[in-house]
């Protein structure tokens, strides 16, 4: 545990809904790719300032191309950050006396964390937790500052539960050495 976090201060069960900086600039790259789009329909459908021109060069068919192909495409691919930023601002991180994990998906018990990567904490806000699955691969989870709100409270109970788990494997198998041993 951290020396500034006191026993009392450490929550019991912290939820961490998603910032929302990261899906507000998914929805900045949506906007300006509709706006594209809109530009192209303008001038390809509206003002049709792009005609096909048979015998005209590479130049005049490429533009004709892009600003008829752009009015569809553009917001097509407006849909991929837009359906991300939703997807973004829908996660919610839990973590509990039982473990972490976002809602809707498995949690990872603190049992099966092995380490904490704490070296960008200070200066990025990122904490990597590392844990084994159920097939007993290495995985990581990282918990960054900018997409998670109440990340210090999150800090705090991993901190507190991560130092605990080592601590408890110890003692179930110093058990099960002392049953073996009757």
């Amino acid at each position: 545990m951290s020396q500034d976090a006191q026993p009392q201060d450490v929550p019991s069960k912290v939820e961490c809904p998603a910032a929302k900086d990261p899906a507000v600039t998914k929805f900045i790259i949506a906007g300006m790719s509709m706006g594209a789009g809109i530009y192209c329909f303008i001038d390809a459908y509206i003002r049709h300032k792009y005609p096909w021109v048979p015998d005209g060069g590479l130049n005049d068919k490429l533009s004709y191309f892009f600003n008829h192909g752009g009015a569809i495409v553009f917001p097509l691919a407006a849909l991929i950050p837009l359906i991300w930023g939703i997807v973004l601002l829908r996660r919610k991180l839990l973590a509990d006396e039982e473990g972490i994990g976002y809602a809707g998906s498995q949690k990872v018990a603190w049992s099966d964390v092995t380490r904490l990567d704490s070296a960008k904490l200070a200066d990025k806000g990122i904490l990597k937790l590392f844990y084994r699955d159920a097939a007993g691969e290495e995985k990581r989870l990282v918990l960054d500052s900018w997409r998670l709100r109440n990340f210090r409270e999150l800090v705090k109970l991993v901190e507190s539960k991560v130092d605990a788990a080592p601590a408890e494997e110890e003692a179930e198998e110093a058990e099960e050495e002392e049953a073996e041993d009757r």
